[in-house]
């Protein structure tokens, strides 16, 4: 356990080298998070609610839609992809460690530094937007719990694009596709309920829903029952045995480029 929490540690302490791009990126959530808050303010001016949000509940959800989206931005299936497609790969599965459990430590150490961001940036919004909704402390832990198992469901999903250059030759339009996907069916730019009912039915389905939707949907009390964290634990077995099939069917056809 000591060497993977090292290579988290290692991922932290290689990120904060480029303080320039620490600091760019830390602007770029402020901001985002900002204009999106001033122009739904705007919004909200006109009408009390919108779809089922007032005010302060919209300014919750973007707030926290923000965060979940900015832990979930790192792709672990981004490192396994090129690892799979410059041939890298073949050195790692000959290291005293195991290297698909490496890339998880290694996702963790860029959620830590994600999530300090977020803290910084959360500051600043207390300081100039106090307007916003927050719920008593044991849905505020239920909200914890759902949002880690949705991060899972999240690195699952992205080891499965990453096994897909084992068919491919573009990874950089598998990891393209990963984004598309997860910025539309997760609630990370809307919530679904502001899609139409057919689209709304059919994200719902997807389990990149239960990585931003469906946390903060509880964080906000419009997922009253345990029934969506019965589903985020159900997705992660069914996840595991997809990726094991894939991992399978991939080992039979790999063929290295470069290396």
């Amino acid at each position: 356990m000591r060497k993977y929490l090292y290579m988290t540690r290692l991922t932290m302490m290689t990120a904060l080298q480029y303080k320039a791009f620490f600091v760019a990126t830390f602007l770029s959530l402020a901001v985002k998070i900002l204009v999106a808050l001033y122009v739904w303010k705007t919004i909200f001016f006109t009408q009390p609610e919108v779809n089922g949000f007032t005010l302060q509940t919209f300014t919750t959800y973007i707030i926290f839609a923000n965060l979940l989206a900015s832990l979930n931005s790192f792709s672990l299936g981004e490192d396994l992809s090129y690892s799979i497609i410059q041939g890298s790969i073949a050195g790692e599965f000959l290291r005293p460690y195991s290297f698909i459990v490496a890339l998880f430590f290694k996702d963790l150490g860029h959620k830590l530094l994600e999530l300090f961001k977020f803290f910084l940036v959360f500051i600043g919004i207390l300081l100039v937007h106090q307007d916003f909704y927050l719920p008593d402390g044991g849905t505020i832990l239920i909200f914890l719990l759902s949002s880690i198992l949705g991060m899972f469901i999240v690195q699952l999903l992205d080891m499965a694009f990453g096994f897909l250059a084992f068919f491919t030759v573009n990874a950089w339009g598998v990891m393209l596709l990963r984004t598309g996907l997860f910025n539309l069916a997760s609630g990370a730019l809307l919530p679904l309920s502001f899609y139409p009912d057919a689209v709304e039915k059919i994200l719902r389905f997807l389990p990149y829903n239960y990585a931003v939707n469906v946390p903060v949907s509880i964080l906000l009390g419009r997922e009253s029952d345990l029934t969506a964290l019965a589903l985020q634990v159900l997705w992660i077995p069914i996840l595991g045995c997809f990726i094991a099939i894939l991992w399978s069917q991939a080992k039979r056809r790999i063929t290295i480029f470069g290396g």
